[in-house]
Order: C-alpha cells, then sequence, then structure tokens
C-alpha cells in the first residue's frame, strides 16, 4: 500500500510536467510552416530519411521536443516524406523522472561491477546495466515492473505521443517515432509508432523478438506483425532484433511491404559484421527497401551502437552493394535522406531466390519450429 501511495504521488507529479496541452501548446509556438512534402507524391520518387540519435537525458519535455524538432526540421528540408527515429526513443523521457540520474549512476556501477565477473558467477540481478527485474527480482524486491509502468505510461505515451502527433502534423508529414516502453493491459511491451500527416496514429508494433535483458525486464513479445497502407506506399516497422530473423521480412513482404522500417537501440560496441545480421541481408532475401534509425552514444555506462541508413536490392542501387545512403559515423548525432522508387520492386526479380520448393519445405515446417531453439544470449539489441 505504502508503494502504490508513492507511485500515486509520482503519477500526479509527473502528470502535471507532461500534460499534452502543455506539450501541444510549446510545438505550437515554434509557428512551424506546413511543408508541401506530400502535397505531390511520384512513387518513383519517395524522399525518406533516417535518425541516428545520440542518448540522451531528457530532463523535461522543452528539452524532448526540441531534441525531435531538431531532427525533423532538417529532414524536411531536405523534402524528406518519411521520417524514421530509433528504439527506445520514447524511453528517453523517463529522464524527467526525480533522482533518475542517481539510479543511472547506482546502475553505472553495478554494471561495472557485474564486467568484472566471470560470466558464471555472475546472479541474474547483475545482467548488463544491472536493470534485471524480472521474475526472480520480483521474489526479492517485491517491485513489479508492468505495475509500476502501469503508472507511469500516461505519463510516458503523453509526452512521446503528443510530440510526434503535433510534428506530424505541423510539417505535413509521415514520421515513424520509434519505440517506447509502455505498459498496456497489464504487459510491459516495446511499441514502436508511426504517425500520418494530419497527427493521428496510422499504426503500432509491438516487439516479436526479445533480447535477454527485455525478458529478465518482464516485456512480452508482440503476437503480429502488421502491414500499414499509407499515401507513400505500403509500410512495415518491426523493431531492432525483429530484423535478425528472416521471417520477419517474409511474412511482410508476403502482406505486400514495400518499405521496412527498422528502429535499433543495439547496446555493443559497433562491428560491422555484427551489424551485417540485422536489415541488409532481411532487404536482400526479400525485394523490399529498408530503412534503420539507430539510437547511439553512451548514457550511464550503457553503450549504443550502429549506423542509421537506407538500404534496396542489390540490383537496385548505384554500386550494386545494397546501400543507397548510410551515417559515415555510429556514435554521433546524424542524419540522411535519400529518394526510392517503389515501382522498381514491381519490376524487380532476384535470380538467387526466384527458384523455391514449396513441397520440401512442406516437409519440415511448421515443426522444425518446434524443434530448434534460438538464444537471444547471442545477439544484444
Amino acid at each position: 500500500m505504502k508503494s502504490e501511495f508513492l507511485l500515486r504521488l509520482l503519477q500526479k507529479y509527473l502528470y502535471r510536467k507532461g500534460k499534452r496541452e502543455k506539450i501541444r501548446d510549446y510545438v505550437r509556438s515554434k509557428n512551424i510552416a506546413r511543408s508541401r512534402n506530400l502535397s505531390e507524391i511520384d512513387k518513383r520518387n519517395i524522399v525518406v530519411a533516417v535518425v541516428q540519435e545520440k542518448a540522451a537525458i531528457m530532463e523535461n519535455y522543452k528539452q524532448y521536443v526540441d531534441t525531435m524538432y531538431g531532427f525533423t526540421r532538417k529532414a524536411v528540408d531536405k523534402g524528406a516524406q518519411l521520417i524514421s527515429f530509433p528504439e527506445e526513443n520514447g524511453t528517453l523521457v523517463l529522464g524527467m523522472l526525480p533522482l533518475i540520474k542517481p539510479i543511472l549512476r547506482v546502475a553505472q556501477i553495478l554494471n561495472r561491477k557485474s564486467a568484472d565477473k566471470p560470466p558464471e558467477s555472475r546472479s541474474r540481478a547483475e545482467t548488463p546495466a544491472g536493470m534485471d527485474l524480472g521474475e526472480s527480482e520480483k521474489k526479492k524486491t517485491g517491485i513489479n515492473l508492468a505495475y509500476v509502468f502501469s503508472f507511469l505510461t500516461p505519463f510516458i505515451t503523453s509526452v512521446f505521443e503528443t510530440t510526434f502527433s503535433e510534428l506530424a502534423r505541423s510539417f505535413g508529414v509521415y514520421i515513424m517515432a520509434g519505440s517506447v516502453i509502455i505498459e498496456d493491459k497489464g504487459k510491459l511491451v516495446n511499441r514502436a509508432y508511426l504517425f500520418g500527416p494530419d497527427g493521428e496514429i496510422v499504426g503500432t508494433q509491438d516487439k516479436t523478438h526479445l533480447v535477454e535483458m527485455e525478458m529478465d525486464l518482464g516485456l512480452s513479445a508482440g503476437e503480429r506483425l502488421q502491414v500499414f497502407a499509407t499515401k507513400l506506399g505500403k509500410i512495415a516497422f518491426p523493431v531492432c532484433m525483429d530484423a535478425t530473423y528472416f521471417e520477419t521480412f517474409k511474412i511482410l513482404k508476403q502482406q505486400g511491404a514495400q518499405i521496412v522500417i527498422i528502429p535499433i537501440a543495439n547496446m555493443e560496441e559497433y562491428n560491422y559484421y555484427l551489424a551485417l545480421r540485422g536489415i541488409w541481408p532481411r532487404v536482400q532475401e526479400s525485394g523490399v527497401f529498408g530503412l534503420k534509425s539507430s539510437l547511439v552514444g553512451e548514457l550511464y555506462g550503457i553503450r549504443f551502437s550502429g549506423k542509421a541508413g537506407i538500404f534496396a536490392p542489390l540490383g537496385l542501387t548505384p554500386a550494386r552493394d545494397g546501400v543507397i545512403a548510410e551515417t559515415a559515423s555510429f556514435d554521433r548525432n546524424e542524419l540522411v535522406c535519400a529518394s526510392i522508387d517503389l515501382t522498381r520492386l514491381d519490376s524487380y526479380a532476384d535470380t538467387y531466390f526466384s527458384d523455391q520448393n514449396p513441397e520440401l519445405y512442406k516437409k519440415y515446417l511448421p515443426d522444425v519450429y518446434h524443434q530448434v531453439k534460438f538464444s537471444s544470449t547471442e545477439f544484444s539489441s
């Protein structure tokens, strides 16, 4: 009862700090001139932009709005009609919580202590960033993260949704705002959002492949993959680890996806070859355009890395390397913008994947998925 009382006090405090009306008024005070980027849509020339964002503690809603406005303004000025932000972009608003900096400093110390121990001697409470609060920790500490987030979610969604709804409406573009951890119907999920030029939510997508830390935190995996029809084309936006497995893109392609966006927040040192496990091969296998937005930098001992970029099948890129545009760094704020021609997908055929043997597959699928166990400990995203 005491903890619930404190949470309700926190909820009231955050309500005052993150009221939708205050955020809406602040965005509108910028007097944004609505762009004409969507006034004429040519499927041969769809302009897209991906954000590479350096992780930072957002201490108030104005700082959060200003950061997202800056990226959006730059992309719109380059003609972008669709802008993609990274995974955990919405979770950064938790920087507005009281005492968040001391809490994260403790997490940093725990993370360093854990890193100094051999893996076999670490307890489950000492996973990266010292953030394991899953079922085992719930028994030790009495903390139920889904319960805590049920109090925080109204605040988180107020800041996150209002910011991007207003930016999309004001600039008149589509924005895939990245993802945020929220509570929904008693479950914690990592949810990505797509906003339309009218400011409305076009659709959401819950992360379907969780990494070990997310499992330890008690998150629930998404149960479906969706494709959304827009003025620009058919868009899907699975989250980070979802791109590690070819099935994700295969399913979305079968549903008609033309553009697949992957927001990432890889908690690892950058490694070119490890990064190749994600969107690049998936684009080559499925024959779609791919956008990757990334959270980078270091935040209290947690390192994020990964180049943002725009990708296409080999035959549809100038250098025949599958890359249309990519950031120069893997640890700084950057934005890249490029044009894609959706009509080229209609006639694109990759000879490497044109020969199918459905009778062979029927012998093994879907039983193979009940027998093979995939380990999320091999990767971190």
